[in-house]
């Protein structure tokens, strides 16, 4: 492995120095070449951080060097630029660490070299078959909060062939076709840490994408084709093979072009960790029989099979008119039905809703709106155990950690030890854990999952997949009735609505546990305040939830402010508020959570951006230690010739538990 890494430097290093030193072709040479636009430039990063952990009782601080020399050559060509095209780049850096603290902490980062390279090669550009090749390197040794580090390096190397409209197909009255093969390998590996939690991969990907078109005048056919195949020997969940093939056809047929069918294939396959296939097929056809009377009607056909959940199927479809008789009014009536298959047994939903929305035009630029709606479903369990599994629920992160933020899972009822989650950014299938990566929190009969901030896996916006067990009443027929109307008036300057939803379940037959009938009323009231005097911006609301519910009853104060002034183009000022006060009288319980953050954006024509920010979050419960963040920091950017220079300074206290000042300086120098 020394020994292969060493050849590529070896080979990256002569072909830097064959394009830095070569000489133009002469008259003579029987084969044309040339060089591109050369591009140079140094960079110097410096970062320094002091940190002190109140909950370990230690204290460090650290200063980071970088300094990289990269050099790239872009459009060089062979021939002919039509013929082959190249980009040539590489870089080399050195990374060095010092230990300010007394009490001499172990470094996170330490000494050592970054190396990256980039090659890109295009073989008949303007022709419809059209080649590239492609390999890249990219290198970062980084210190993170927490106490944390992050030393990851990424390659990937590989071709894409393309075949473009305007092929000989044309010939063979075949237009409008065009198709992509793309293979490639990637290669990532990352050693970070965050509070002392440590998170290493060694991840391998062999990956094959097709992609291919065909488009019409009133059809389009789309078919995408995909196979991974990862390794990761120190994640044992990030050990599989996949294919996933998707398929779409969509055509507009009618006398007038007024109808229209979907048809969307989708076919998943997992072998290794996590093994399992997932088969969906949906039809949908929409017919226009007015301009104001339209009908949609949709099957749906899905079958999973996993481990651990067994084989899942669903027949669904459902039925859906929409009238406008007047302009200021909408109808409109659904029926649906679905029949879904367990290994314990099977369910069948059906039921139907109707709707009518009322707009009315007021005077000084107003409208009045009510929108009401009746629903009735009827579900039918026929199981032989009061369990169910779920394999891979898709949720998504918070994209700020802290102060409770977090999401709550689908289904009601969770078995909380049953939860299993992994983090699938790029592909990957990264395990999470309990009170290192993630912690819960119970709403009623639903589970919040909250990412800490300090875990070594999820980052945030982070896509999650989460594995996990819920109860229901295994023999009982139940009906669902619901009605919610909305009205409210909306202006320039103030809007304000209010909203009664009722949800009532009650026994048709079986034997029902009280807690899986829910009955649920609920009431809110929402005013909008908005205006703007010149410069300045102000925007604010406040609403008001009653819940009555079987499960949990709760009152919700919710407040939001922002005010923005601007006295000149290149000068705003912002600043925003958010507040939740949530009391559960029944449970004696308050959950309250507060945020403000304001921020100041300076553009100087010269090539100068200056931004400053603070804020200020805090999440409080009953019996649950507070969770409380202020934080505050400068940035900069300023371009001057060839300079680039971006320092920055933030401070975070997680009140009780860390302080964290951070410092970084970036001067990129371009050397032509």
């Amino acid at each position: 492995m020394i020994h292969r890494r060493a050849s590529r430097r070896t080979v990256l290093a002569w072909v830097i120095m064959a394009c830095t030193v070569g000489i133009a072709p002469t008259a003579r040479a029987q084969v044309q070449w040339g060089l591109g636009r050369w591009q140079g430039e140094g960079t110097f990063f410096l970062d320094w951080e002091n940190q002190d952990d109140k909950r370990a009782q230690t204290k460090y601080e650290t200063i980071l060097f970088q300094e990289r020399l990269g050099l790239r050559n872009l459009g060089a060509f062979l021939i002919d630029p039509r013929f082959l095209t190249l980009d040539l780049g590489g870089s080399f850096g050195l990374s060095q660490e010092d230990n300010l603290a007394a009490n001499q902490a172990p470094l996170r980062v330490g000494d050592g070299t970054l190396y990256d390279y980039a090659f890109d090669g295009l073989f008949l550009s303007d022709q419809p078959y059209v080649l590239s090749a492609f390999a890249n390197r990219s290198q970062n040794r980084l210190t993170q909060g927490f106490g944390g580090e992050s030393n990851t390096s990424f390659e990937s190397r590989g071709g894409v062939l393309e075949f473009r409209e305007g092929s000989f197909l044309e010939n063979y009255g075949i237009f409008n076709f065009s198709s992509l093969l793309d293979v490639h390998q990637e290669f990532l590996n990352e050693d970070s840490s965050v509070f002392g939690s440590p998170f290493k991969r060694d991840e391998s990907r062999n990956i094959v994408r097709y992609h291919t078109h065909k488009g019409g005048e009133t059809s389009d056919v789309d078919l995408r084709y995909e196979f991974n195949d990862v390794s990761d020997p120190l994640n044992p969940t990030d050990v599989f093979n996949s294919h996933t093939v998707r398929a779409l056809h969509s055509i507009d047929f009618g006398p007038t072009l007024n109808r229209r069918l979907d048809s969307v294939a989708y076919y998943f396959v997992r072998t290794g960790s996590g093994p399992g296939t997932f088969l969906s097929v949906d039809e949908g056809l929409h017919i226009d029989h007015q301009s104001n009377l339209a009908t949609d009607c949709r099957y749906s056909f899905s079958q999973s099979d996993s481990e651990g959940a067994g084989v899942t199927t669903t027949n669904g479809g459902n039925l859906g008119v929409v009238h406008q008789p007047y302009r200021q009014l909408t109808t409109t009536l659904y029926i649906d039905g679905a029949v879904q298959s367990f290994p314990t047994g099977d369910r069948d939903i059906y039921g139907g809703q109707g709707g009518v929305a009322y707009r009315r035009s007021l005077p000084w630029h107003g409208q009045l709106f009510v929108d009401t709606s009746v629903g009735y479903h009827i579900d039918d369990n026929n199981f032989t155990s009061s369990e169910i599994n779920v394999v891979d629920e898709p949720h998504t992160a918070p994209p700020v950690f802290g102060a409770g933020a977090g999401f709550t899972l689908n289904n009601s009822f969770v078995v909380n030890e049953s939860i299993v989650m992994v983090d699938v950014r790029g592909g990957s299938r990264l395990p999470t854990e309990l009170d290192v990566d993630y912690v819960l929190s119970q709403e009623g009969s639903l589970t919040k999952i909250i990412p800490l901030p300090g875990s070594p896996v999820i980052r945030p916006n982070d896509p999650l997949e989460v594995s996990y067990t819920y109860n229901i009443d295994p023999s009982i027929k139940y009906a669902t009735t619901t009605w919610n109307i909305r009205t409210g008036a909306d202006f320039d300057w103030v809007a304000a609505w209010y909203e009664h939803a009722l949800s009532d379940q009650s026994r048709l037959a079986g034997e029902a546990s009280p807690q899986f009938l829910i009955n649920q009323n609920i009431d809110r009231l929402k005013l909008d305040l908005r205006q703007q005097w010149n410069n300045l911006r102000a925007l604010g609301s406040v609403a008001y939830e009653i819940v009555n519910s079987t499960v949990v009853d709760s009152r919700t104060w919710r407040f939001a402010q922002s005010l923005m002034y601007q006295p000149r183009p290149e000068l705003i000022a912002q600043i925003s508020g958010d507040e939740y006060l949530t009391h559960y009288p029944s449970e004696s319980r308050t959950a309250n959570s507060y945020l403000v953050r304001s921020t100041l954006d300076w553009f100087v024509p010269p090539g100068i951006t200056i931004s400053a920010f603070a804020g200020y979050r805090v999440f409080q419960e009953t019996d649950v230690a507070s969770d409380e963040i202020v934080e505050s920091g400068i940035r900069a950017h300023w371009t001057y010739q060839n300079l680039d220079i971006s320092p920055s300074f933030t401070w975070t206290d997680y009140r009780g538990r860390l302080d964290d000042f951070r410092g970084e300086l970036r001067i990129v120098r371009h050397l032509f």
